[in-house]
């Protein structure tokens, strides 16, 4: 390699390097906004819970319909096996003067052994009943909220998943950049050595050396790769479409807020927003509904209602029947059952009002720790951009110095080598940021984009 050509090389590499630029691909391209939009739209495990919460919608109709008059209705199809007959002795049904006893001899009545048949109908409106059933029915709409928040906890999981398994493709993606340079320095040591041994002024093992690096380089390239593959067959697996879905990432900004988070309103927010704080008030507003139901169970049940019965082929019951009237069901007396379960249920509240509790305070933490985090990694992050500006300058020091001939080559491309580390770790710090801010932004319940 010439020293022009090395000369024309660095000129081209370093300003791309600077800009940042990448070589355009044929493999789509997936950003982070359309990649958390495709897994709320299709991951599974999100489509599992929203039919959970369709299942509460249902129970909700299901209970309510309780509210409304049951109808009832019985036919019963039956024949004799046996011959039935029925005995009336004389004078049974009364004695009287103007007709005497009746009936005036023993008489029997046969029913023949025929097909007969029975119909039973009611409506019956429950009216006691209602109390329970409005309980019933703001039971089983807490129970629907709580499985909402439950699918916004699953959302907000899954978008966190899918931002830290997208970042974690970039920090792979710049570390199997930052291996093609090693390789290529390398390469290149390996290609001036084995000159400088055949001209007796470097040593064989010096050349075995690089070699062993060379080749560790090259493994540790392959398995990045490997590593990298892994983790986009994740990623489509999160966004619920075939794992060999092949795509390529974008990479995020490099722009970061300087400004300091409100660690107090982000408290106050995190306890507004976050679903499982949701879901344990939910929680206990069931345990108190479910208290009151056990309380309304000890009304008794009293329905109106109207029943209509018919028989066929039975004489000696009337053919049709209507009655209306109430029905009233009580259990006075029951050993002190009633009294334990509410027991039972007023203990219940209390571990739902110590839930709360700790939830909360549990919310409180995360977002406390999760903020430092972010700080922490703002920090690191500028320290690596200014350890990135500073190798940029070494660089264009040594590149310099080898065009006065003051440099040798392996010193330009070690000092190339060392700037592409330093922007590999720049990276893994925009990385790093980006996830604590995905993670933090999950500790505070923000709603997830659709």
């Amino acid at each position: 390699m010439t020293r022009q050509a090395v000369c024309c090389f660095l000129a081209c590499v370093i300003p791309a390097v600077a800009a940042g630029q990448t070589a355009p691909s044929a493999i789509p391209l997936l950003s982070l906004d359309a990649a958390v939009r495709l897994a709320i739209a299709n991951n599974r495990q999100l489509q599992s819970a929203r039919l959970q919460v369709a299942k509460a919608d249902e129970q909700i109709a299901s209970t309510r319909t309780r509210r409304l008059p049951v109808f009832q209705a019985d036919v019963n199809a039956a024949q004799l096996l046996t011959p039935v007959s029925f005995g009336f002795p004389a004078g049974a049904f009364g004695q009287f003067p103007a007709t005497g006893p009746i009936p005036a001899t023993d008489t029997t009545v046969e029913v023949p052994r025929q097909p007969t048949y029975y119909l039973s109908s009611s409506v019956m409106q429950p009216i006691t009943q209602l109390v329970s059933i409005g309980l019933s029915v703001q039971n089983a709409t807490a129970a629907r909220d709580i499985e909402q928040q439950r699918l916004r906890g699953h959302e907000l999981s899954i978008a966190n998943s899918v931002k830290r398994l997208y970042f974690a493709i970039l920090q792979t993606q710049s570390a199997i950049e930052a291996g093609h340079e090693a390789i290529a320095l390398y390469r290149e040591l390996d290609r001036t050595l084995e000159v400088r041994v055949v001209q007796k002024v470097a040593l064989q093992s010096d050349s075995m050396d690089v070699k062993v690096r060379l080749a560790e380089a090259e493994l540790a390239q392959v398995t990045r790769h490997n590593t990298l593959d892994s983790q986009k067959e994740q990623l489509n697996q999160l966004l619920g479409r075939d794992v060999t879905t092949r795509f390529d990432v974008e990479a995020v900004a490099s722009a970061v807020s300087t400004l300091e988070l409100d660690v107090d309103a982000a408290r106050r927010l995190a306890i507004e927003n976050r679903p499982d704080v949701r879901e344990a008030e939910l929680s206990l507003l069931q345990a108190e509904i479910n208290h009151r139901l056990l309380k309304a169970d000890r009304l008794p049940d009293i329905s109106l209602g109207v029943s209509y019965t018919s028989n066929f082929n039975m004489d000696i019951l009337p053919s049709n029947m209507t009655t209306f009237g109430v029905k009233v069901t009580w259990e006075p007396f029951d050993w002190g059952r009633s009294r334990s379960e509410r027991a039972a249920s007023a203990h219940t509240i209390d571990q739902a009002r110590l839930n709360v509790r700790e939830t909360t305070d549990r919310s409180i933490v995360e977002v406390n720790s999760r903020s430092r985090s972010l700080s922490e990694k703002r920090g690191a992050l500028a320290v690596a951009q200014a350890a990135q500006r500073a190798e940029r300058e070494k660089l264009r020091v040594k590149a310099n110095l080898y065009q006065t001939q003051a440099a040798l080559l392996p010193d330009v491309l070690q000092q190339r080598a060392a700037l592409a580390d330093t922007d590999d770790r720049y990276q893994q710090s925009l990385l790093a940021f980006w996830t604590a801010q995905a993670d933090l932004e999950q500790a505070l319940g923000e709603e997830v984009m659709r």
